[in-house]
């Protein structure tokens, strides 16, 4: 089962550099980046609602959002940076070099994240190994920035 977890999450992760430039059109036709935001989120919620129903969500526990920590409501932040970021950048600097340097951004913060174990986690500590890891991957960026220029 774990396996078809990982093949999950690879598929997942192809479908990601999909929706910077699907987005980056939609900003262009709509006159304005923050407008293919907005479009974009929209729809990622009339996907969910159905998704509610057919799994039997229950309705949330709205007593327990007074004591959520500050930082709880910033996961909608993010989403909406990322979006606007990428209607924005990824057409500038191509949708390889801007996958690659998420990429990169996404595993130096799951990184420090688990290193301080921020946001609820438990700790994993840094170690030499996931460093050289970071190090492969700004080499990959590296890479990909250098095939830009060769071609």
């Amino acid at each position: 089962m774990f396996q078809y977890s990982l093949i999950l999450v690879l598929l997942i992760g192809m479908v990601m550099p999909i929706q910077a430039p699907i987005n980056a059109v939609l900003g262009k036709s709509l006159g304005h980046p923050l407008w293919a935001t907005i479009v974009s989120l929209s729809v990622s919620i009339l996907l969910v609602l159905p998704l509610l129903l057919l799994f039997k969500a229950p309705s949330p526990n709205l007593s327990g959002l007074g004591s959520l920590p500050w930082w709880a409501w910033f996961g909608g932040l993010s989403g909406a940076v990322f979006v606007g970021a990428a209607v924005v950048l990824a057409p500038k600097i191509g949708i390889a070099q801007f996958t690659v340097l998420i990429i990169l951004g996404q595993a130096i913060m799951a990184l420090l994240l688990d290193h301080f174990g921020l946001f609820a986690l438990a700790q994993k500590p840094i170690n030499l190994m996931k460093i050289l890891g970071i190090a492969l991957m700004v080499g990959g960026v590296w890479m990909v920035q250098m095939g830009n220029k060769a071609a």
